[in-house]
């Protein structure tokens, strides 16, 4: 479904916004994407969040609303009244004080009735709200089954599909938390039937690296690689929507994939970048894995990868390219280096493909 279809707006119609296309950006008429939007309490037009910020929407001084010219917008008894006429715009916003404690004694109980109110007309928001208290237990019984099924039907709305799979992916990855394997399984399953590689713009970089943890928990090393390696390497979205706070995990995660792959050459560089990125510190969830890998590095350097001689800084010769394995000649060098079965001279051009990519990326 695509925000210009006739369908998508009918669905939204009288829910997202009022104007002609509420998939949009009601001033510049940007597609809109849930979580970067902002709507008015008193009208429910919806707006991006630049158009926001630029004060476009609202008047401080006068409390006035500059879509609809309504005033004292700011009272949480306006949004009261409009929740009980039964707009669903603003029911589901309301759910969200509750959530907050905003203006409003703070209520999971209320927010999830107001939630489903607004999820039963349709509200994407709303579902993807009722999803997270369904998967936190916030309000109601921790279920798993609902968290699903409330996602996958906010899943077809385009402007929350990245943070529908998100949710599925964060269910996934509590079911392999609290052990059930075969759960979290058809659960990377149920994901993968969405066709996540075409989403419009690609699926956001804290998708990408909850995709790549969940992977991983599954032993999928090859999967786990590959989207961790896509939230560092910025892959299939915009840069406006970059949040760097995820590269230094993200490269934990390829590193992991990489050591259980025995890809030793590639997890020294994830490991190398993933420590000038976090400034020097490693996410408590990986500080075992690195550890171990920081060994299994120094145990590398104790002898020839070839002959198993014994090395020492006299006379053990590093590989220039990727600077993991070491040998005591050339000629080991270069034995390593044909041996087509160890697959190092692969595995080092890939290294030096990704310091080059690296390097482009975040000079």
């Amino acid at each position: 479904m695509t925000a210009d279809t006739p369908a998508s707006v009918s669905l939204f119609k009288g829910i997202l916004n009022t104007n002609e296309n509420p998939l949009r950006c009601i001033i510049c008429t940007v597609v809109l994407v849930y979580g970067f939007n902002s709507i008015s309490p008193c009208c429910g037009k919806n707006v991006c969040e630049e158009c926001d910020d630029a004060g476009k929407t609202y008047d401080r001084n006068s409390d006035r609303c500059l879509l609809c010219h309504a005033t004292n917008i700011g009272s949480i008894g306006l949004l009261k009244k409009q929740a009980k006429k039964g707009h669903a715009w603003a029911q589901a916003a309301l759910g969200i004080k509750f959530t907050s404690g905003e203006q409003v004694t703070e209520s999971f109980y209320d927010a999830i009735r107001w939630y489903r109110k607004a999820a039963a007309k349709g509200h994407p928001g709303a579902m993807l709200n009722m999803s997270f208290c369904y998967r936190q237990g916030l309000g109601c019984s921790r279920d798993f089954v609902e968290a699903k099924a409330w996602a996958q039907k906010a899943a077809i709305f385009d402007c929350c599909k990245d943070a529908a799979i998100n949710q599925l992916i964060m269910i996934g990855i509590d079911h392999f938390g609290s052990g059930e394997r075969d759960e979290g399984l058809s659960m990377i399953s149920a994901i993968l039937e969405m066709d996540i590689d075409n989403v419009a713009n690609g699926v956001g970089v804290e998708t990408q690296d909850h995709l790549g943890h969940l992977c991983y928990r599954a032993g999928d090393d090859f999967s786990g690689l590959k989207w961790f390696s896509k939230c560092v390497l910025r892959e299939g979205f915009t840069a406006d929507l970059l949040h760097r706070g995820y590269d230094a995990d993200a490269a934990c995660g390829a590193m992991g994939c990489c050591v259980n792959l025995q890809r030793y050459a590639e997890a020294k560089l994830w490991l190398s970048f993933a420590s000038r990125t976090g400034q020097g510190s490693i996410d408590q969830h990986w500080a075992d894995i690195v550890s171990d890998f920081q060994q299994h590095l120094r145990d590398l350097r104790q002898s020839c990868k070839v002959c198993s001689a014994p090395l020492d800084r006299s006379n053990r010769k590093l590989c220039k390219g990727c600077k993991a394995y070491c040998y005591c000649s050339r000629d080991c060098q270069k034995a390593h280096w044909n041996c087509s079965e160890d697959g190092h001279r692969e595995e080092c051009k890939r290294v030096t493909e990704l310091k080059e990519t690296l390097t482009k990326i975040y000079m």
